[in-house]
């Protein structure tokens, strides 16, 4: 076996020896891209299948169970962000319960556990301290279990009670919130957060409680201030409408031969307005008379005298009408009567609440040919299904033509694509590092097997009238390539007696024993 190996090594070396620049730099090439490919191919079918051990972790936390697993001898991985660890998907639950065991990951937000931690006499601010910080870490677990908040953090502020009411202040509190990627916070959500928060703090109000999230935005309750509250009411209620036209229509034309499409403007500015006014009110004779707030009434009358010196004097319009005899026999009685109204007033207050349509348009396809009248009822039709008011300015628009027809996508389309797909992904992932090594392989077999067939310095290599004969050159180059038309026969008749005879015995030699020929033939190559 070692002959065999230092035969093997000196024929490399003499193939080696005997390659070009550029040929010898084309199997170094080959050579180290196949020990790389199978390296790679042994250490990916080598490597263990990962898990998730803990995910969202905080920089200690991780480094911590890190330098665990690390001291008991396991295998692991962090993810980029440095908060995933990854650990063998065989080993994930057994190493979940060394973790739990060792308590490597510490509560940031421990609660009521902290109450285990309580010594005996601490003093009142201690006590007081560590009361609000239970408070908060109970608030911040709640909040976390809101779907879409991340991690959260919740600030208490409770200044001291004081016995006089007018110096009492109340207590007021602060919430981050670090919300996932792309995720936003409703409306109601906020509003829930602020209750809860509130509800959770004795004296403490939704109104001194702030939310913002993590870059620092207020989340405050306000319609006005809040875009994505408004598009959300303006697409719920196009959705709603187009959905009432489409189900009418629907049992006309068929279910997928009508498309309904709904936009609408809508006015969220909040008004107030107050209306006075003044309205008269009649008696019983019809004539306005309004509320009767106060009546007077005067009487002034004068008798008749013996003594007409003591009459007073008396102003009688048309005085040349009247005798003088009329004049002293005369009796005077005014009545003057006074009557005081209000009037009746109404006084009105209108506030309109955000959220007013001012106008709408509805857009509407039909897989049909339609006439003029089939249009104008459907039209009637949908408005009213709509509630648009034509008045106000709104917009139906008709329409029927035949509409392209639709993709098929049942599973029987679908099966030929999903395989092609699967068969492709298993090309690339599977085939694909295989198919490669192969070429690799291939290209230096056929490198190697060119070298194998160059003859050297020397030798004499002929198959079916066709050699090969090198000589070394004076320069050291290898041997020429020949293309001998001379036939066997031809050569041997030029060998002289002596060498023929020693040809014979060779040949006769060796068809006796090859066995004992090819040993003689070692051992010459050995020496």
């Amino acid at each position: 076996m070692e002959n065999y190996l230092e035969l093997l090594a000196k024929d490399l070396k003499k193939l080696w020896d005997g390659l070009g620049l550029s040929q010898k730099i084309m199997v170094s090439v080959l050579s180290i891209a196949a020990v790389t490919a199978v390296f790679f191919v042994i250490m990916k079918s080598t490597e263990p299948e990962w898990g998730v051990l803990y995910s969202d972790l905080s920089e200690s936390d991780a480094r911590a169970i890190a330098q665990n697993l690390k001291d008991s001898g396991y295998q692991y991985k962090l993810s980029d962000d440095r908060t995933t660890v990854l650990v063998p998907l065989s080993a994930k639950e057994e190493l979940r319960l060394m973790i739990a065991e060792n308590d490597v990951i510490q509560d940031s937000n421990p609660g009521f556990e902290m109450l285990k931690k309580i010594q005996f006499g601490a003093t009142e601010f201690q006590n007081k301290l560590t009361k609000q910080k239970i408070y908060q870490d109970e608030l911040t677990k709640t909040i976390e279990k809101i779907r879409g908040v991340k991690k959260a953090r919740v600030q208490v502020a409770e200044p001291d009670r004081s016995v006089f009411s007018n110096r009492d202040e109340l207590p007021s509190a602060a919430v981050m919130l670090i919300l996932e990627s792309g995720f936003r916070l409703k409306l109601d959500q906020v509003k829930a957060i602020k209750n809860l928060v509130a509800y959770g703090i004795a004296r403490l109000t939704p109104e001194n409680v702030f939310v913002s999230d993590q870059n620092g935005v207020s989340l405050e309750d306000k319609i006005t201030e809040s875009s994505a509250g408004l598009t959300d009411y303006r697409e719920e209620f196009e959705k709603k409408t187009a959905t009432k036209v489409q189900k009418v229509l629907q049992r006309i034309v068929g279910l997928d031969n009508v498309s309904v499409e709904v936009s609408a403007e809508i006015n969220f500015d909040r008004a107030k307005k107050t209306v006075e006014k003044y309205i008269p009110t009649t008696n019983t004779s019809g004539q306005p008379a309004g509320v009767l707030e106060s009546e007077r009434d005067e009487l002034e009358t004068y008798g008749k005298k013996e003594d007409a010196s003591v009459l007073p004097e008396i102003t009688i319009e048309n005085e040349e009408n009247i005798s003088p005899e009329d004049k002293k026999n005369t009796n005077y009685e005014k009545t003057r009567s006074s009557r005081d109204y209000k009037v009746s007033k109404e006084i009105e207050q209108v506030v309109y609440a955000p959220g007013k349509i001012e106008r709408m348009t509805i857009a509407v396809a039909l897989n049909k040919i339609l006439t003029n009248s089939q249009k104008e009822e459907i039209k009637n039709l949908v408005a009213s299904a709509s509630g648009a008011d034509f008045e106000r300015g709104d917009t139906v628009t008709v329409t029927g033509m035949q509409f392209a027809p639709a993709p098929d996508f049942s599973s029987e389309s679908l099966a030929p694509q999903i395989d092609i797909l699967s068969i492709l992904g298993f090309v690339v992932n599977q085939v694909g590092p295989l198919v490669v090594i192969l070429i690799l392989g291939l290209g230096t077999l056929h490198v190697l097997n060119s070298l194998l067939k160059r003859p050297i310095h020397g030798e004499v290599y002929s198959s079916g009238g066709e050699g090969y004969y090198g000589e070394p050159g004076e320069d050291g180059e290898s041997a020429e390539l020949l293309e001998s038309t001379m036939p066997v026969p031809a050569i041997e008749a030029s060998l002289d007696p002596e060498t023929e005879k020693m040809k014979n015995e060779l040949n006769s030699t060796i068809s006796a024993d090859p066995s004992e020929a090819a040993r003689l033939l070692l051992s010459y190559i050995k020496d």
